[in-house]
């Protein structure tokens, strides 16, 4: 860690409640503490008003200060950090008040984009790292680590839910697939999870399953705490994610699980997760579910995927070098 005769750094990070875009931001920010000595300054935000958004957007554009006034913020930062599009104009505006680096995760509206220093962009996204502050990442970064220390007896279930968008969601379907894996996977012990976009219908199936099964033990998001499914990914050796849960995904890979995929219904053929998904089985990743059927499948073994580190080097690297902070 970089501590000697230095201050330590002052982030100050936006926050919009929502888990998937908080653990990017915390992930990058727990990798920089790796390196750096931190002061971490957390502020919450939530959704603007149309209106309101449109007003902060044009006071970006005057040439007198911000009048950025958050009462968190006691002394001035050194970065700004947030991820989601709730936290865009809060980010914007400290960095025009502080004169300070403004850096976000997944790709900010075209209007935005080119204000930020640096966006951290999946490459499913498609965008091409032309623009000098795009920096294309794998998949999003996250907070879990490989801790090597998972249990070959232990499995993970994850599973998504609707998307009017992106997929067809058939609940009997995937509780049909999630009962197979269970019953020939029988020596495994597993643990079955939802998400927020998860129906209540297929709660219910998977909770029915566990209490038919002896090794299936089901947890419902809404009753799990902040970490737990870290917890979980430490754990578990074999995890299988509904495909629209790509986040998910990133997250077991970069644990160090070896990931099964359960397909959807995409409703588009060129789905960016599709995409996302399709490449990670042609490099050797993900098992997907109808290979897992074929009788001499086996787990891919991949190397390990930390996005966060990478992401906090970018950070370091661009703006403060390791010898000038030695």
């Amino acid at each position: 860690m970089i501590t000697a005769g230095h201050e330590p750094m002052h982030i100050v990070c936006f926050l919009d409640g929502r888990p998937g875009h908080e653990k990017q931001t915390y992930g990058i920010v727990r990798a920089l503490e790796k390196k750096v000595n931190l002061r971490l300054t957390e502020i919450k935000v939530s959704r603007r008003p149309v209106w309101q958004s449109f007003f902060g957007l044009i006071r970006l554009n005057l040439p007198w200060p911000a009048d950025f006034h958050y009462n968190e913020i006691t002394t001035k930062p050194d970065l700004v950090l947030g991820t989601g599009s709730s936290t865009h104009l809060a980010i914007l505006g400290c960095k025009k008040q502080y004169k300070i680096p403004a850096v976000t995760c997944m790709t900010p509206d075209f209007f935005f984009r080119s204000r930020f220093d640096l966006c951290f962009v999946p490459a499913h996204d498609g965008l091409k790292q032309k623009q000098k502050n795009i920096f294309t990442t794998v998949g999003p970064p996250n907070c879990s680590k490989n801790k090597m220390k998972h249990r070959t007896d232990c499995g993970l279930i994850l599973v998504g839910g609707i998307d009017e968008k992106s997929h067809r969601w058939d609940s009997a379907e995937l509780a049909k697939k999630i009962e197979k894996i269970v019953k020939k996977e029988t020596a495994m012990q597993w643990v079955i999870s939802t998400s927020p976009r998860t129906p209540d219908p297929m709660a219910s199936e998977l909770e029915k399953l566990s209490r038919s099964c002896p090794n299936v033990s089901f947890f419902d998001f809404r009753k799990t705490e902040f970490g737990w499914l870290e917890q979980q990914y430490d754990n578990c050796a074999s995890v299988w994610v509904t495909a629209d849960s790509v986040s998910m995904v990133f997250e077991a890979l970069t644990a160090g699980c070896s990931v099964g995929m359960i397909p959807v219904d995409w409703k588009k053929r060129d789905n960016k997760f599709k995409r996302s998904l399709s490449d990670l089985e042609n490099k050797g990743f993900i098992l997907p579910y109808g290979a897992w059927l074929e009788e001499n499948y086996a787990w891919p073994e991949h190397e390990n995927l930390n996005e966060a580190q990478r992401c906090a080097d970018a950070i370091l690297e661009r703006w403060w070098p390791t010898k000038n902070l030695q």
